[in-house]
């Protein structure tokens, strides 16, 4: 039974329980209405009979008082809803029908009525007929008979009932009409509710731009309707607040991390520089010191050992000085020094670089191939470093009697590749990445001095990376290739 009830939704929903309602209201209206009117009626038919039986009464003693005969009264007075019967003193019919009173307007005896005198076996003179209908007006004529007036209390039921059935009819009919129509009229007044009800899941599921828009908001519904859009806009509003607040907070933790990681970037700069500092200038300080206590202890020494113990001294201190220099150089590079690009054609600056390594070394053999100019954007000074440390490493690590060559041509996504080229022994695999890391000598007998301080490649690799390239190691059949990729465009 349960599970009946709840299948029953239209009683549920709200047009249903305001047609029901209004529906129930109305029967009572009708109901009561028919009561009063049932009452009324009756009332009135009553008082018609009662004014008829005495308008009827009156007329009698009109026709007694003109001295009409008693047999012909009952036929003067018999008809329209009255009944007149003449009466024997011991209560028999002489004339007239002791029944219902003729209906009104059929004449005085009806179409077709027979009159019987009910003194003979059938009703005739001398014989006893039946009693005279209920209580109604008695008038005693000069021959002692009587005549009684009466009306038909069936008459009122009759007409009442005929009423009843008309209007429980009408009623019935009416409060099908009415169900219809109102069902109808507040199905209409209450769709803007259903597309209420279908904005609100339509943004239950993701359409946050759906809005009811009302034509009208002079009606309740227009109002609600209007009142809705606005709470929808105003949480979107205030969405929209939330998220951009939300994007604020992540943009200022985002840069705040930035720039706690720039921070620690420098720390870390900061660190590893002094850190390879004390590494670095350990020894050449220290030789510098023993060369200086021994000039100073051993003054007396010819001059020609002071000449070399002082060429000595300024030898440890020019590599002290180079090396702090180069430092100084990286950490500032892989610090995010800006650039001051113009127009450098790698040809060129090859061909300069390649003549001065024949000056430096004329017993190299050295040699520029190019196609042509390749011209990048970068700052001159810098790339030409670049190729003065790639030249330098090539030059250490050539066979005796061996050859170094500078290849400038295109690279790949129509970028600049630069390859320095020498017949040394090729890098162990594991070596290939190593030999870019700052202070890295992969032969550990090598002298310092001949050898350098292990940060050519390390500034060669940042310099190349200020200007968004890529320095990399290569092994050839023949040797090593060191690459350089740069950009032939501007950066944007």
């Amino acid at each position: 039974m349960r599970g009946g009830t709840r299948r029953i939704v239209p009683v549920r929903s709200l047009r249903w329980r305001v047609t029901a309602t209004v529906v129930a209201v109305v029967a009572v209206t009708l109901l009561v209405a028919g009561l009063v009117v049932d009452l009324a009626l009756t009332a009135a038919l009553d008082r018609d009979q009662q004014t008829r039986l005495a308008e009827r009464s009156s007329r009698l003693d009109g026709l007694v008082a003109q001295g009409v005969p008693a047999d012909q009264l009952v036929a003067l007075l018999d008809g329209q809803g009255v009944r007149a019967v003449r009466l024997s003193p011991t209560g028999t019919v002489l004339q007239g029908v002791a029944g219902p009173p003729k209906p009104p307007h059929a004449g005085p005896d009806g179409p077709g009525a027979d009159r019987h005198d009910s003194d003979g076996p059938d009703g005739g003179p001398g014989r006893p007929g039946p009693r005279a209908p209920g209580p109604g007006v008695d008038k005693t004529l000069a021959d002692g008979t009587v005549v009684h007036l009466s009306v038909d209390p069936g008459e009122v039921d009759t007409v009442v009932h005929r009423l009843r059935g008309v209007l429980i009819g009408v009623g019935l009919v009416g409060l099908a009409i009415s169900a219809v129509v109102l069902f109808s009229g507040v199905s209409a007044a209450l769709r803007p509710l259903d597309a209420m009800t279908r904005v609100a899941r339509a943004i239950t599921n993701g359409d946050r731009d759906r809005r009811l828009r009302p034509t009208t908001t002079d009606t309740e519904i227009g109002r609600t309707a209007a009142a809705f859009d606005e709470m929808l806009d105003a949480l979107d509003a205030a969405r929209q607040r939330a998220e951009a607040s939300a994007r604020e907070a992540l943009d200022a933790a985002t840069s705040a991390r930035a720039a706690e990681q720039e921070a620690r970037r420098s720390e870390a700069t900061t660190r590893r520089f002094l850190s390879d500092a004390a590494h670095e200038l350990r020894t050449p300080l220290a030789g510098m010191q023993t060369l200086a206590e021994t000039l100073v202890r051993d003054s007396d020494e010819d001059r020609e050992t002071r000449e070399e113990l002082a060429i000595a001294l300024v030898r440890e201190t020019s590599r002290a000085s180079s090396l702090v220099t180069d430092m100084l150089d990286l950490a500032r590079i892989e610090g995010g020094a800006e650039l001051d690009r113009h127009p450098v054609d790698l040809t060129a600056l090859a061909t300069d670089q390649v003549g001065r390594l024949r000056l430096v070394d004329p017993g190299l053999d050295v040699a520029v191939v190019a196609d042509g100019p390749v011209v990048v954007p970068g700052e001159e000074d810098k790339l030409r470093r670049v190729l003065v440390n790639l030249l330098d490493n090539a030059r250490r690590h050539v066979r005796g009697g061996g050859a170094v060559r500078v290849t400038v041509g295109a690279g790949d996504d129509a970028g600049a590749r630069l390859v320095v080229h020498n017949d040394g022994e090729p890098v162990a695999e594991a070596d290939r990445e190593r030999i870019f890391d700052r202070l890295v000598r992969l032969d550990s007998a090598r002298a310092r001095d001949s050898g350098g301080a292990g940060l050519g490649l390390a500034i060669a690799r940042a310099l190349v990376r200020a200007h968004d390239g890529e320095l990399t190691y290569r092994a050839a059949a023949d040797g090593s290739d060191l690459v350089v990729e740069l950009p032939t465009d501007a950066p944007g």
